[in-house]
């Protein structure tokens, strides 16, 4: 029964994305009023190319400046003499050593024209690498020896592909511990007898460098204990870029500094050279104000400030004000970055906050702690405890008042990188919260969530991105009745970040509210498809297809409400500006006929 009733909820839910998408090119030009722009001509020179093939005049095109088309002889002559420079240069780097670039004015129409002969594409010969100095290590000298294989026998002598060598060969060597290691002046001899180009390169690798202690400059920003807790090395152990960059990547993700820059210092008596880093401090007074506005939820607003590095542990104590139609509240937190080890930081906190719902009104207060993964690792766990005391209004059921200590696990696989707009990669998600209940009611039970998102961009400039989401959940009472659990912690679907076009948190069993009983679901179970396109550099537009319910029992869990709907992008550099316009398709959960959502980042 539950597989057939989600077996036709995820047949409905596809047929509608498709036929959504089926009309989507004219629709999102009729609903925010934006095309994209038109192709581009190859360049904006008035420069005529003789002699070359379509693909060669396209990158010639492409490096010539923006001239106006010449209106005098002496124009058409410094145009074409300008563009036969940067031809000649571009056709040597590409391995035509022999092509000539004749430079033409013509006055009769006045024109600019280039008259080119190629000639043969010259070939490598097998590359050669000599060592200035010491030879370093048979693994690291093969390393190098690897990289510099961009540079292939007989293949195009193109210039790029020496330089692209060079730097491969030299970040080989400090992958291996070579600190030091830098290129000399390379060889390159270029033979026209033969056509061949046959490159040498200069390393010289130094010693291998053995790494000690980190250390900060000036050294009164932070305390030493913190400084020396970013250490990701083992002291002795040879030189890492990938170390070094993680330690600069750790420090500045604190926000406590607005730059950090690494050197090695000079070797100790032990031989071991310290990681000296230098830092900036960032302002240590930092104001966020950040606005959304719904139809269904009114219009919110949320103001934080921020004392950055509070003890001298690149720690933050904040302050943060929600002021809204449906809640309003006041958080403070105490955030100490890698406290619980690198990438993990521990969260004090204390709220008070009142919520004015539909289903229900509460009001209370809370105290947290929790271990926080950071959200630049692929794999994070989190995990905490809250004890919070609350009062219910307006509610029929039996929970009018709440003490409830929780705890929760959090387990996150994210490979989209941490950004407000993911184009690729996806983010796997799931949460246990057991709990324990008093005050009306006593009971103890456990709350359970998972989630999946996935995001595929389909060409090279991400302009078009399909998305979608999964998201259910349960709660299973381990003592006393699943009836008797607080309403804020029962499920609800519903609002901008679940089912667009419904008033937040409204769709749950309509019995429940018939019968006198806590309002919300046992259980919950939504999704979503979007396809987002991208027009430019700033805008963009979305279309959307969302579906989800909370219910009492699992075959209740297809009986889905749908929702539809276009949207608006803005990039403002650090987010999208997201402007959503909704239609329920299931009129019986709601007295609106659309929904308008604006808010920063995507809906998910």
């Amino acid at each position: 029964m539950v597989d057939e009733a989600l077996t036709a909820a995820l047949r409905a839910w596809l047929k509608l994305a498709m036929r959504l998408l089926s009309i989507l090119p004219a629709a999102l030009c009729v609903a925010i009023g934006v095309a994209a722009d038109p192709p581009r001509a190859w360049a904006d020179s008035p420069v005529v190319l003789d002699g070359v093939d379509g693909d060669t005049r396209k990158a010639i095109l492409d490096l010539l400046p923006d001239r106006d088309t010449p209106e005098s002889l002496f124009d058409a002559e410094r145009i074409a003499e300008e563009a036969a420079a940067r031809a000649l240069v571009w056709l040597r780097s590409e391995g035509y050593y022999a092509a000539t670039v004749t430079p033409e004015a013509e006055e009769n129409p006045i024109a600019a024209r280039l008259l080119i002969s190629t000639g043969p594409r010259f070939l490598f010969e097998p590359p050669q690498l000599v060592y200035d100095g010491d030879t370093p290590t048979t693994t690291a000298s093969q390393a190098a020896a690897h990289a510099i294989n961009a540079v292939h026998a007989n293949a195009p002598a193109r210039a790029a592909n020496v330089l692209e060598a060079e730097a491969g060969a030299v970040a080989a060597l400090q992958n291996a511990g070579y600190a030091d290691a830098v290129a000399g002046p390379r060889r390159v001899v270029v033979d026209h007898a033969t056509s061949r180009v046959a490159p040498e390169f200069h390393l010289s690798a130094g010693q291998i460098a053995r790494l000690g202690r980190v250390r900060a400059e000036p050294d009164t920003v932070f305390r030493p204990g913190f400084i020396a807790g970013l250490q990701n090395w083992e002291t002795g152990e040879a030189y890492s870029p990938d170390r070094i960059s993680r330690l600069r990547r750790d420090l500045t993700s604190t926000g406590a500094v607005s730059l950090a820059t690494t050197r090695l210092a000079e070797p100790g008596p032990d031989g071991l050279r310290d990681v000296v880093v230098a830092v900036e401090p960032a302002r240590r007074n930092a104001y966020e104000l950040g606005l959304g506005y719904s139809t269904t939820e009114g219009f919110g607003i949320q103001a934080e400030w921020t004392r950055r590095n509070f003890t001298g542990r690149a720690d933050s104590l904040s302050v943060e004000a929600t002021l809204a139609e449906m809640q309003q509240g006041l958080t403070v937190e105490l955030l100490r970055p890698h406290a619980a080890g690198l990438g993990h930081s521990i969260t004090y906190g204390a709220s008070a906050d009142h919520e004015e719902l539909d289903a229900y009104t509460r009001q209370g207060v809370a105290l947290f702690a929790s271990v926080d993964a950071s959200t630049r690792l692929r794999l994070g766990q989190s995990y905490g405890v809250r004890l919070s005391a609350d009062e219910y209004d307006d509610l029929l059921g039996s929970v009018t008042d709440a003490i409830i200590l929780s705890g929760f696990y959090n387990l996150r696989n994210d490979s989209t990188g941490y950004t407000l707009d993911p184009r690729d990669g996806s983010i796997v998600e799931m949460r246990v919260e057991p709990s324990v209940s008093t005050g009306d009611e006593t009971l103890g039970f456990v709350r359970g969530t998972a989630e999946g998102r996935v995001y595929e961009s389909f060409d090279d400039e991400d302009r078009l991105t399909l998305a979608a989401r999964v998201r259910t959940g349960w709660l299973e009472p381990v003592a006393g009745s699943a009836d008797d659990v607080p309403p804020d912690r029962r499920f609800y679907a519903g609002g901008g970040g679940s089912v667009r076009g419904y008033a937040y948190n409204t769709l749950y069993p309509a019995e429940r509210d018939t019968l006198g009983l806590t309002p919300g679901g046992q259980g919950l179970l939504e999704g979503s498809v979007e396809a987002r396109w991208r027009f430019g550099d700033r805008w963009g537009a979305a279309a959307f297809v969302d579906g989800g319910t909370a219910f009492d029992d699992w075959s209740e869990a297809g009986d889905l409400s749908w929702g539809v709907g276009v949207g608006a992008r803005y990039d403002l550099g650090f987010a999208p500006l997201r402007i959503d316009l909704a239609v329920p398709l299931d009129q019986d959960e709601t007295d609106d006929d659309f929904a308008l959502y604006i808010s920063l980042g995507q809906a998910f």
